[in-house]
């Protein structure tokens, strides 16, 4: 805690924030800047009480992050967009490391083609065990079925069509597009009129280093990856890759690096990562690396 010369008083460390709290934030402006939900358990339990929570920001003039990616919960709060830049404050979900992975590389692919027309996001999270949010996430998303955007709009598509196989760093990996808050960032931070935001099929194992492997004892005990590629107007395609570790420890230096961006810069609106930090802000988190190539010898992505 820190008291600057003025008045107003800025809590800069992450507290525990319930449901309930939504009732005090308009009057805790004088001593609140930001709200960080942080906790996936408490994240999974009071996920519906995430658009009060976000709108009572708005009227306290309290910035508002979360580690949430649901494709609903996502529309609801970029539609804050005009009273977030009214009021001066940063209304961002989606700042752990699906949304984080995918926003910043679908604004690099896009940037290098000059804007997408058609953009593809992956990722391939690994953890030693899936917490309550993540469970909690698949719940929410799956009755909505599946999701695109076509032409500028949101469009359903059968749950569990359109499997591809595309290439990651470590070998082939299905994925199958997912109703994931990803599609919302994706668009928010390129403009694309055609996304398709997928996730690696569910039950398909990983690939794993073997022992005549002579880079095996080199490599981290988890390896989390995204992926995207981006087609511009004038038919030019590039993709690009992002290599990390465990996704949970991602996803808690993703939510303090993107508290200290935005307490430092104080962007205005509903944002997504990209849009507000841009390309690179994933790059900031340690043991995360991009590349725009991957070895010749392995397959190329994309295939049916």
């Amino acid at each position: 805690m820190e008291t600057p010369s003025s008045e107003k008083r800025t809590a800069r460390h992450s507290v525990p924030i319930s449901a309930t709290c939504k009732s005090i934030i308009s009057g805790a402006s004088a001593k609140v800047e930001l709200v960080s939900i942080n906790s996936p358990k408490l994240f999974s339990r009071n996920r519906r009480a995430l658009s009060p929570l976000a709108a009572a920001c708005l009227r306290g003039g309290v910035h508002y992050l979360d580690i949430g990616n649901e494709l609903q919960v996502f529309r609801t709060l970029y539609d804050l967009d005009r009273r977030a830049r009214q009021a001066g404050v940063t209304i961002m979900p989606g700042v752990g490391f699906g949304v984080v992975a995918t926003n910043c590389l679908a604004r690099h692919v896009s940037d290098a083609v000059g804007g997408a027309a058609i953009l593809e996001i992956a990722t391939r999270a690994a953890t030693a065990q899936q917490g309550p949010g993540v469970a909690a996430t698949r719940q929410q998303n799956m009755p909505y079925g599946g999701w695109i955007r076509r032409a500028g709009h949101l469009e359903p598509c059968p749950l569990g069509s359109g499997t591809i196989t595309i290439t990651l760093p470590d070998g082939p990996c299905r994925i199958m597009p997912l109703p994931t808050g990803d599609l919302e960032a994706a668009f928010q931070a390129t403009g694309a009129a055609d996304i398709t935001a997928y996730g690696a099929v569910p039950g398909d194992p990983a690939p794993r280093s073997t022992a005549s492997d002579p880079r095996a004892d080199e490599r981290p005990a988890y390896l989390s990856f995204g992926w995207a590629r981006a087609t511009g107007p004038d038919g030019a395609t590039t993709q690009a890759w992002l290599q990390t570790g465990e996704s949970y420890a991602f996803t808690a230096t993703a939510t303090i690096r993107a508290v200290e961006e935005t307490l430092a810069r104080s962007p205005s609106g509903a944002l997504s990562p990209a849009a507000a930090f841009g390309a690179d802000f994933v790059l900031t988190i340690p043991g995360t690396s991009r590349t725009d190539t991957i070895p010749a010898e392995t397959p190329l992505a994309g295939r049916p």
